[in-house]
């Protein structure tokens, strides 16, 4: 079956005024079923202060500790588990209002794998009490809304992403550095977008106006892979969804991703995974499928 990506519009009761973010307890009553596995087309940041359960974000199953933060991307599926002992608040705020200014033109060109590494984050003592305070702020500010309160909430998510930034680890890139990264993302969005359709290195590089051998040598620094690595592992991932959450046969799929056959879907599948689509179809479902 196709899994549902629900909007932050859906938060919001008829006739309520609908904003581009809002802020609930974690055991608030979602519009949906938060233990089945959804997306979302807006951010989320879960600031656990107890914890208990679990949160899988992709094919990655996180414990939920004390003092812990998740943060969702749009489009990220995600199945989140927790125990009536857990403790803490989740902030939804919209990709319209803050993806272009902040992460996708600050964020994004300094941290390649940041998304990877803010889906969960442990914090110690100091940087708990700091990003709770400012979590804090928010739900203050949120009682009582104005245009003025609106716009110094939307500051303070904004410098609490650049906190949990920081406490990840990021590494600041040079200005030259931060040009090729920019080069690589670029290389990113088209495979994303074209990767069904165009396979070939060249192309792209043809695309980028670049040669090959630099497109290469930017995507081994950047992103630690080569070129063709990038387009596979896109290829990849693409599969995994559909393996694990749509109903669609294993000979659909592979025409779907355009695949000559289903047979050189199978090789290309096992080259990457050691698996069939078969077995990788079955450790897929099996991560949703664990209790909490």
């Amino acid at each position: 079956m196709n899994h549902p990506c629900y909007s932050l519009e859906e938060h919001f009761s008829k006739g309520q005024t609908i904003l581009s973010f809002n802020i609930e307890d974690i055991h608030y009553k979602a519009p949906y079923d938060e233990s089945s596995i959804h997306r979302h087309n807006f951010y989320e940041i879960y600031l656990f202060d107890r914890g208990g359960g679990k949160h899988t974000i992709e094919f990655d199953t996180f414990d939920i500790k004390d003092q812990s933060v998740s943060v969702v991307f749009p489009r990220q599926f995600h199945q989140l588990k927790i125990t009536k002992e857990t403790k803490g608040i989740v902030i939804m705020f919209s990709e319209e209002l803050f993806c272009s200014e902040i992460l996708r033109k600050e964020l994004r060109a300094y941290c390649i794998d940041l998304q990877l590494k803010l889906n969960n984050l442990q914090l110690d003592n100091s940087q708990y009490k700091e990003i709770a305070e400012q979590c804090n702020m928010i739900q203050d500010l949120f009682k009582d809304l104005n245009i003025i309160k609106n716009e110094q909430i939307r500051h303070i998510i904004k410098i609490t992403l650049l906190k949990l930034m920081d406490i990840s680890k990021f590494s600041v890139l040079t200005q030259r550095d931060t040009s090729d990264a920019n080069i690589f993302l670029e290389f990113s969005n088209l495979v994303d977008s074209q990767f069904k359709d165009v396979r070939l290195v060249s192309e792209y590089a043809e695309k980028m106006g670049l040669s090959t051998k630099k497109l290469n040598a930017l995507t081994k620094k950047i992103g630690g892979q080569t070129a063709l690595q990038v387009i596979h592992e896109r290829i990849l991932q693409e599969a995994k969804h559909l393996l694990a959450f749509t109903s669609m046969s294993h000979k659909e799929i592979a025409y779907e991703l355009k695949f000559d056959s289903p047979s050189a879907f199978n090789k290309f599948i096992h080259s990457k995974t050691n698996s069939s689509p078969s077995e990788l179809q079955s450790k897929l479902t099996q991560i949703y499928n664990k209790g909490a």
